[in-house]
């Protein structure tokens, strides 16, 4: 009889404070990182903490003999309110898994998901979904990573000469969960050990350090329970369904970390899984026969750096995580038994994290929309920023520009400088929509219109007023005090023309003429001209971010939310002093773009002309 009978899961929440480097080969002159945090390089985490505060007891019992303690991979952890490229906000965090080995989308850009092992069409292209999904399937997670390139010291024992090393490292902020699974006789003793560990990992808080690289400034970590009022959960990964089946119900048993199995003839063979899974269902639920519907297992090297010895170990093949068997009962299937199945990985180093599995109810027939793509970023808490590393920072109060006139003035660069290029975009996106509506215009008459706008002018407003003057001017009538303009009024058939071509506007709004729209420049007007042309920030999300990213009195540097235009009260109001310069560089941007797309399409699409042949 197993003396450690009861189990139970530590939910820890992992935030990169430095890069982090976890090898993923032993190439001596590349490293690439893994998108998740194996379970060894957290046990050496835990092991270097524990000979650093001289408790050798903890050391043997926790993390040698492997009998208390068993790691785990973490994850990308999806907290609310994170990202901020994310639209809306997800009820609550989610942790993203290995997507499914059946999750394929149909076609190359396709933005649905279908269950491969159902019915598929034998002439559609399938793409696998390889980033890691919530298991409700409402998010993908998507890992920032930087490449970097440097030199270094080889360590064969040549002349001293500097040799190329690349490595692909995984950028500080982001937020991961593992769930270490512990043991112990009973639940008082279950309990005073998660506090133990709890304990240790907060006095170690600062000196942790996890990966590859750890003395050269990589790997740092900042490791806390997830909820420090509830340190055990009883599942290993947080249910989102009811965990029970009905006899005869399909399960699927998903793979959340690489499993090391062994063939009869006592090599590794990944092909095992599907063997291994009824011995254990054979060990743990006698007389319960199973059927198996369906399975995909992909095999995938697996190696790991012993931290004691100082040395990488053995790679090994190894299934991949996301491989699926899909299982039919011949008896219901309770909570407590899927409990149990779990908390008995697949396969060999179990201590390290491998074989870890859970079961999942399959998804429902037919195409399901593809889940939106986030980046397991911090979440934001009330009354804090937080920093790239991860950290929060209590909220400061923010400056008063209006009592400093340097400062002021360096308020106002500061945001028009992030507000130039997202208003180019904006253009640019406007001028490219509107490309199919534009007939009659000519490259040569827009042109003309845009001389107007980069002539030397005193102010924006002049120049607004200018290319006003030339839009509306009359070609007859003139007098001599017109002559200076004269030269820039088009003829009856290009006001005609402008009259004719539409300008498209996003968000269903209707379509403009360009002559009503480049109508209304003048100083008295370009403000109301700019709220009505002004990027919308649900279909040009750019422009108020940028903004928000250098404004001094939002102190997380996100817009808020609290007013449509996504501007705080102070950068409305440089907005509004700032409009005619705005408007100025929208329209232009615009009928350079206009131009360009127009000359593209008399020229076939072909740089270099040559019409469509």
């Amino acid at each position: 009889m197993d003396v450690l009978a009861v189990n139970g899961y530590l939910p820890l929440r992992l935030v990169l404070t430095d890069t982090l480097a976890v090898r993923t080969s032993f190439d001596p002159l590349r490293v690439d990182s893994e998108h998740t945090i194996g379970g060894r390089a957290q046990r050496g985490m835990l092991a270097a903490a524990l000979r650093r505060a001289g408790r050798e007891r903890e050391l043997h019992d926790w993390v040698a003999r492997g009998a208390q303690v068993r790691f785990a991979p973490a994850h990308p952890r999806l907290e609310p309110g994170a990202d901020p490229g994310l639209p809306g906000a997800a009820p609550r965090a989610a942790v993203a898994y290995p997507a499914p080995a059946y999750l394929y989308t149909p076609g190359k850009d396709g933005d649905t998901a279908v269950d491969a092992f159902g019915d598929t069409d034998p002439a559609t292209p399938y793409r696998a979904v390889r980033d890691p999904l919530t298991p409700d399937r409402s998010l993908r997670a998507a890992v920032r990573t930087t490449a970097e390139q440097y030199l270094g010291r080889p360590r064969t024992g040549e002349a001293a000469r500097s040799v190329p090393f690349f490595t692909t490292s995984v950028d500080p902020g982001q937020v991961f969960e593992a769930r270490w699974q512990l043991r112990a006789p009973d639940p008082d003793a279950l309990e005073r050990l998660a506090e133990g560990i709890a304990a240790l990992l907060a006095e170690a808080d600062g000196t942790l350090t996890l990966g590859s690289g750890g003395t050269r400034a990589h790997g740092g970590v900042h490791v806390a329970p997830v909820d420090p009022d509830r340190l055990l959960a009883p599942d290993r990964v947080d249910p989102v369904h009811a965990r029970s089946w009905e006899a005869g119900t399909p399960v699927d048993l998903l793979l959340l970390s690489p499993a090391l199995l062994v063939g009869a003839d006592g090599q590794a063979r990944p092909q095992a899984l599907v063997p291994a899974v009824l011995d254990l269902l054979a060990r743990r639920l006698p007389g319960v026969r199973a059927h198996v519907l369906a399975s995909h297992v992909e095999a995938g090297l697996v190696g790991a750096y012993h931290r004691g010895y100082q040395g990488p170990m053995a790679q090994r093949w190894a299934a991949r995580p996301g491989a699926v068997v899909r299982l039919r009962l011949d008896r219901d299937l309770t909570t407590d038994q899927a409990r149990d199945l779990e908390a008995h990985p697949l396969g060999e180093r179990v201590v390290d994290g491998h074989g870890q599995f859970t079961l999942l109810s399959p998804p429902p027939p037919g195409p399901e929309p593809l889940a939106p793509v986030a980046v397991p970023l911090a979440g934001r808490v009330p009354g804090t920023v937080p920093l790239a590393d991860g950290r929060a920072v209590p909220v400061g109060e923010p400056p008063l520009p209006e009592r400093d006139g340097p400062l002021r003035s360096l308020y106002d660069e500061l945001l028009w400088n992030a507000a130039v290029e997202p208003v180019r975009d904006h253009a640019r996106a406007l001028a490219r929509a509107s490309a199919h509506r534009l007939d009659p215009l000519t490259p040569h008459l827009l042109g003309r219109l845009r001389e107007a706008t980069v002539h030397p002018h005193p102010t924006p407003e002049s120049a607004l007023a200018a290319l006003e003057r030339t839009v509306t001017a009359p070609s007859t009538g003139r007098t001599a005090t017109d002559s200076a303009d004269a030269h820039k009024a088009p003829y009856d058939r290009a006001v005609r023309a402008l009259a004719r071509a539409r300008l498209v506007r996003p968000g269903g709004r209707e379509p403009v003429t360009v002559q009503s729209w480049l109508e209304g420049l003048s100083a008295r007007t370009a403000a109301a001209w700019w709220s009505d042309n002004r990027p919308d920030p649900v279909y040009s999300p750019a422009y108020a971010r940028a903004i928000a990213a250098v404004d001094l009195s939002l102190p997380d540097g996100l817009p808020p939310d609290d007013h449509p235009s996504a501007l705080s009260a102070r950068a409305r109001e440089w907005e509004g002093r700032a409009a005619p310069r705005l408007a100025l560089t929208l329209v232009s941007s615009w009928l350079a773009e206009a131009a360009r797309a127009l000359r593209a399409e008399q020229d076939g699409g072909r740089p270099g002309g040559g019409g469509a042949g």
